[in-house]
């Protein structure tokens, strides 16, 4: 997921602003700790046939500037799918439970929520 949005990063409709914080966060060296946890879903009945879906939590730490972000990312490499490419893609759940993973240390400001 992690090279998607970098992949998606000159393809989305962004502001030089916001790509410029995109790089800050996909780019560093700790950029897996911006990426929210995944896990099959087993409770979906899945058929033999292509991906399993996944689920993935909530980071409870992070800012809805990240969140948006990240959607626009995501948006612009589906947009980016052929349409057999986008059936045989991965179907992702989001749930409101919230992830295992910690939050990132000396992570910038406008994208982590510290209270």
């Amino acid at each position: 997921k992690l090279s998607r949005h970098l992949s998606s990063l000159e393809k989305a409709i962004l502001s030089d602003n916001d790509k410029e914080k995109a790089r800050e966060i996909f780019c560093s060296p700790n950029a897996i700790d911006f990426m929210p946890s995944e896990e099959s879903d087993n409770d979906d009945p899945a058929s033999s046939r292509g991906p399993k879906p996944r689920k993935v939590r909530k980071l409870v730490w992070e800012k809805s500037k990240l969140k948006n972000l990240k959607a626009k990312l995501d948006e612009a490499y589906l947009e980016g799918l052929s349409e057999k490419q986008r059936r045989a893609s991965a179907r992702l759940t989001r749930t409101k439970e919230p992830s295992v993973r910690p939050c990132p240390t000396n992570g910038p400001r406008w994208a982590i929520r510290t209270e």
